[in-house]
């Protein structure tokens, strides 16, 4: 990544740090193999990418959205994204963030399912880089070792590019991935060592 925007996420994420790190908190408690903080940190890698793509968006929003928006994980599965968007916008009024950035992180957020359309550009980010993770090896490596089932992610599988993500760096990103993934599969089915 070039360095110029590895210093503006970085500028990025010092100034919503508190925020960042009570983000960090909730996803540490979530009890998911499948929606950890390894997913969290895959999908906040995944929009940094996809800013380097220069796209007409709020990078704040979308860096501070990617860190939230499964915390509503913590309660409940279903309902989870609309409950993530409340939980943030709750700490950004009681901060006395401004309205505007508040709904921007609010519909960031709150359409990011399978079946949802994200009303904003910085929703269409977020939900891209959150479904890219469905083949990163992070998250294959942590539903192996806690015994996930896969039919759901296998079943997924064919649709994602096609159907599911929006922007056409999400589709780079993603066929760079499963490149990955499906190496990673080979070699664990055939019990060679990563060199």
């Amino acid at each position: 990544m070039e360095e110029r925007y590895v210093k503006e996420f970085e500028e990025i994420e010092t100034k919503y740090k508190e925020l960042i790190n009570i983000a960090k908190d909730y996803m540490s408690k979530v009890d998911d193999p499948k929606h950890s903080t390894s997913h969290v940190e895959s999908v906040v890698k995944y929009v940094k990418e996809i800013l380097t793509y220069d796209l007409e968006v709020d990078k704040e929003v979308c860096i501070l959205c990617a860190y939230w928006h499964d915390v509503g994980r913590i309660k409940t599965k279903e309902g989870h994204a609309k409950l993530s968007a409340e939980m943030l916008e709750e700490k950004l009024r009681n901060q006395n963030y401004d309205k505007e950035f508040i709904e921007k992180c609010v519909k960031a957020i709150e359409n990011h399912g399978w079946v949802d359309m994200p009303e904003t550009l910085e929703g269409i980010v977020i939900r891209d880089a959150d479904k890219i993770d469905f083949v990163g090896i992070p998250r294959w490596k942590n539903c192996i070792e806690n015994d996930c089932k896969f039919t759901k992610i296998l079943d997924l599988l064919p649709t994602i590019r096609k159907d599911i993500l929006k922007l056409e760096c999400s589709k780079e990103i993603f066929d760079r991935e499963i490149g990955i993934l499906v190496r990673y599969l080979h070699n664990i089915i055939y019990k060679i060592e990563e060199e």
